[in-house]
């Protein structure tokens, strides 16, 4: 009875593979449950799923298939095709770098190959419709917090929850300057949190420029009890709000639900806030002319 196994770089512990790989995995993946065909995955062990090609018995499996990436004369390359000799080898979706390793291979099927026209990569095959993409924009630690500053638990609930449900995410900096040196710039930022879905932010300035861009917000107060961002929330009149001692995965399942219903509103009460404004620039002015 046939048995594959599905391998690639991303099959390696020593290699930290790229989501590109995975989604050539999961199309190849596809194809097989679809046909029928008995297999499974070899993931790299820092991944912790799938199983692990260096202890699996080669001999319960009649086919090899490597997935994507490029075929080189690599010792982990060579010595997974090694232990798996008595097996149907076969690559599909890879860059014949090296001749002589595609050569060890009983078929190859490349995405480009010296002499051949190319093919489109696996992972263009369209994975359906994505999960909703967030924002995040986190606060550092501040100290004058003292212990009631939880900025790193708050980040580390909110990263393992993006994670876990498997959304969409990008995070935004929003020093002044980037790690190279140069400038970052307010539009730049702002328009940036204007393509995510919802922005989910511990920092003050997350939460208005998000609103300020039309972004439903989950705002997250990183201080126990409250303080700017609790504060903020409510001087905008914005509804979705966790506290830092109760921010867990229901609570942010519940949230992103609100901000991602259609009669969420989006936008702040923009007349209060201008009020605002203006009586605050009223104030500074009368208190320079005097």
């Amino acid at each position: 009875m046939t048995r594959v196994l599905v391998v690639g770089w991303f099959s390696f512990t020593e290699v930290i593979a790229t989501v590109g790989d995975e989604r050539a995995a999961q199309v190849v993946g596809g194809w097989l449950t679809g046909a029928g065909i008995a297999h499974d995955v070899a993931w790299a062990r820092y991944l912790g799923r799938g199983v692990d090609h260096a202890r699996v018995e080669p001999a319960g499996y009649t086919h090899l298939v490597w997935v994507c990436g490029p075929l080189v004369d690599d010792p982990l390359l060579t010595g997974l095709l090694d232990r798996f000799g008595a097996a149907r080898r076969l690559a599909v979706g890879v860059s014949v770098v090296d001749p002589g390793t595609a050569a060890r291979f009983d078929a190859v099927w490349a995405r480009d190959s010296p002499g051949e026209r190319p093919r489109p990569d696996l992972a263009i095959d369209p994975p359906g419709d994505g999960p909703a993409v967030v924002a995040t924009v986190f606060a550092p630690v501040q100290p004058e917090y003292g212990e009631r500053g939880w900025h790193e638990h708050v980040q580390d609930v909110v990263e393992r929850w993006i994670a876990d449900r498997g959304l969409g995410c990008f995070d935004v900096a929003t020093d002044l300057l980037t790690p190279t040196g140069h400038e970052r710039r307010v539009a730049q930022v702002a328009a940036v949190l204007g393509r995510a879905d919802v922005v989910v932010t511990s920092r003050l300035h997350g939460l208005v420029l998000g609103l300020g861009r039309g972004r439903p917000v989950v705002a997250v107060d990183p201080v126990v009890g409250g303080a700017k961002v609790s504060a903020q929330a409510r001087a905008l009149g914005w509804p979705v709000l966790l506290g830092a001692d109760e921010v867990d995965a229901v609570a942010l399942d519940a949230a992103l639900d609100r901000c991602l219903l259609p009669a969420t509103p989006l936008l702040p009460a923009w007349a209060d806030i201008a009020r605002s404004a203006a009586d605050q620039r009223a104030r500074l002015l009368a208190a320079l002319a005097g």
